[in-house]
């Protein structure tokens, strides 16, 4: 795929590379590995400090400033501040993944929503009356996008997810029977956002559910109606987002993050694994954990991974 030089001109064009040990010929690299399954022709990364001898035995490794190379190993070792981020740029640089376009004859689609150009629909899409779909997104199979749904450039909806179905809205009737509240809202989604396999994210009542640009979410997480999720957040599986809730921008819900209908949280705010926000959480740069909720320790970002 790429030489060793290769490699190292590139960080080094990025500012991302230390100091190097081990580099004395140059060589090819073939393929990526992980640590457990290392071979002399790939490049491995390690986002922890790796005893001695568990350097792996590859061709190169990604790892931190501090990491002491294996004197019986021939491993090439670059070391950096920030591998994970390096080897995301170097996938990238190096072994792009390939763009889809085109829609599946199996498709179903409105003749009244407008697609954007070099769009990938994928067989079993259904998508309703007057949606949007943005430029270079991509659809893949069984993705169902109901009316008025508006999804901006870049994004990325995996398979089996479904925009814009009506949220649980409900009332007792005279006979104290629920009846159901029609949802006349949308969703609006903004540009390079991530939706995962078999989430839900369901249309306002009035208003559009919405969902800021470069956000990401996990498979299997419900977004209730009328929610509004900031910009550059990760939600991670199987998180549950309550009706009308506000989420600021670069928020982080660890998986099965629980929040409770109406709840406003303020930016930059980490809401740790299985926890459960009943309160509103107003003060930005926090962490938050427990059943329920209380702020922990402040939340120090990693610029790089946004963790």
């Amino acid at each position: 795929m790429f030489t060793l030089s290769e490699l190292a001109d590139f960080l080094k064009e990025k500012g991302l590379i230390g100091t190097v040990l081990n580099y004395e010929n140059d060589k090819e690299i073939k393929r990526f590995s992980s640590l457990a399954h290392p071979s002399k022709d790939a490049l491995c990364w390690s986002k922890r400090l790796l005893p001695i001898d568990e350097v792996p035995e590859c061709g190169v490794l990604l790892c931190l400033p501090e990491q002491e190379a294996n004197p019986d190993r021939a491993t090439v070792i670059i070391r950096t501040v920030e591998p994970r981020r390096a080897f995301g740029m170097v996938v990238d640089r190096f072994y792009p993944e390939e763009s889809k376009t085109g829609i599946s004859k199996d498709a179903v689609i409105d003749e009244s929503a407008k697609i954007g150009l070099n769009v990938y629909i994928g067989p079993g899409c259904i998508i309703g009356s007057g949606c949007v779909i943005g430029d270079d997104t991509r659809l893949d199979a069984n993705v169902t996008i109901y009316d008025n749904v508006k999804i901006g450039r870049r994004c990325h909806i995996s398979g089996g997810a479904v925009i814009g179905a009506d949220g649980h809205g409900y009332v007792l009737d005279e006979n104290n029977r629920y009846k159901k509240i029609r949802h006349m809202g949308g969703v609006s989604i903004g540009d390079d956002v991530d939706i995962g396999a078999n989430t839900c994210v369901d249309r306002g009542v009035l208003d559009d559910t919405i969902i800021g640009n470069n956000t990401k979410i996990d498979n299997l997480v419900q977004v209730a109606h009328n929610v509004q999720i900031g910009e550059n957040c990760m939600i991670t599986g199987g998180c549950q987002i309550g009706g009308s809730c506000v989420i600021g921008r670069d928020c982080w819900l660890a998986p099965s993050a629980v929040i409770r209908n109406g709840v406003s949280i303020a930016n930059e705010v980490r809401v740790c694994m299985k926890s459960v926000v009943y309160q509103s959480v107003k003060q930005d740069r926090v962490t938050v954990y427990g059943d329920p909720a209380k702020v922990i320790m402040p939340y120090k970002i990693d610029e790089a991974t946004k963790i």
